[in-house]
């Protein structure tokens, strides 16, 4: 009986050949390594919040200086009357930019307020801050999901096209009654339309 000839070993490299391959990647290491150094030294110089002036497209009235409010001081802004911005008979006002605004306020495990009223298919700005701890805002069936930290103001914008009802959840943990952080969004039909802020 015959022996199968037997196969040669796989070629190995050598170590001259495995020292080039890791120079490449300490190189490609170092150089992810400096591009983050330099975007975070950018964020912490320029800041990370958004900005609600007149160049960003969110121009607003009191104490919301660029993205940022006194959470303690809440009584002087828009989030001191939480909800859909209407003019004196009730009615939803247009902004600037074409959208309607609301002001909601996360904290006490609740979100402020906590059923919404907007119309289906018109733009509405979502201005979200939190008095206490961290807490998430993510509307159920969008893709809005945003962190809402005390003193910061998230502005987003969104469009139900359905007349129904949408959940706003806390998907962050902010402590014993997380569990119960949820607000409604009743989207009724269009409205005949909006009034304009003057």
């Amino acid at each position: 009986m015959s022996r199968a000839p037997e196969s040669a070993p796989p070629a190995r490299l050598d170590h001259h050949a495995l020292e080039r391959y890791e120079t490449a990647w300490l190189g490609v290491a170092a150089v992810m390594t400096a591009l983050l150094f330099v975007g975070v030294l950018a964020s912490v110089v320029s800041g990370t919040y958004p900005l609600l002036d007149a160049g960003s497209g969110h121009a607003h009235d009191g104490p919301i200086v660029r993205g940022r409010v006194d959470p303690k001081n809440l009584a002087a802004t828009p989030f001191a009357k939480p909800g859909l911005v209407v003019d004196a008979a009730g009615q939803p006002l247009l902004n600037d930019q074409g959208t309607l605004d609301a002001y909601i306020v996360a904290g006490n495990f609740t979100f402020q307020p906590a059923v919404l009223r907007v119309p289906a298919g018109v733009p509405v700005t979502l201005h979200v801050t939190a008095t206490d701890v961290a807490h998430g805002f993510e509307v159920t069936g969008t893709n809005i999901n945003a962190e809402i930290l005390p003193g910061h103001v998230a502005s987003l914008t969104v469009t139900f096209r359905h007349p129904g009802e949408q959940h706003a959840i806390c998907n962050e943990y902010c402590g014993v009654g997380h569990h119960n952080m949820i607000t409604r969004f009743v989207v009724d039909p269009p409205a005949t339309g909006a009034k304009e802020t003057q």
